[in-house]
């Protein structure tokens, strides 16, 4: 799996225009679950000559259109490597993928990278009129990035009521600013 949301570059969804909201579920010790979707605006889909790498089926995807919406519906299953996209080569993630690792006694440590996103948005802030289209384009939208265990043990994000879920969400509109705010990678461990 490409890791259609783990390793989310933040210039490829800036450009695209992508809407985030996805899940990490984690089934044991080297099993998880992602679900959720992307989507973008049609037009953009459209201009990027309907691009199949936005939602391949053998990597969980679902595409459905509308008249204003690409949506691509994701979920699959399978061990970390696969969930994060790891090259069994070099079994080393980049600086811009995530990381889910066994801590043991039922101990899962996830951390999915959002700190390169500023340095992308303050290249982008230095042309000002391709800010402003951005920024007219992505109004409204948001990535939200979720973990979700039997027991949320800790994270940097926002941790529900039950205790079984971490969420951290972005509204695009608060980082497309001439000086965006340094953004945490979103960390969090979760016990299965």
């Amino acid at each position: 799996m490409r890791a259609l949301f783990l390793t989310l570059p933040a210039a490829v969804a800036l450009a695209a225009c992508v809407e985030v909201d996805m899940t990490v579920e984690i089934l044991g010790d080297d099993e998880a679950r992602v679900f959720g979707y992307m989507q973008l605006q049609r037009q953009a889909y459209d201009m990027s000559g309907a691009d199949a790498s936005f939602c391949p089926e053998t990597e969980g995807g679902t595409l459905v259109l509308t008249e204003t919406h690409a949506r691509c519906e994701i979920e699959r299953v399978g061990t970390f490597a696969e969930i994060m996209d790891v090259d069994a080569a070099s079994d080393s993630p980049t600086d811009m993928q995530g990381q889910i690792v066994a801590l043991g006694d039922n101990r899962v440590r996830v951390m999915l990278p959002l700190g390169n996103m500023t340095s992308d948005i303050e290249d982008l802030a230095e042309q000002p009129e391709m800010l402003a289209m951005v920024r007219q384009m992505m109004e409204g939208m948001a990535i939200s990035l979720s973990v979700q265990g039997r027991v949320i043990e800790s994270s940097n994000g926002r941790i529900s009521a039950d205790g079984t879920r971490a969420t951290y969400s972005l509204d695009i509109d608060d980082l497309l600013v001439a000086e965006p705010t340094q953004l945490e990678d979103f960390v969090t461990v979760a016990r299965h």
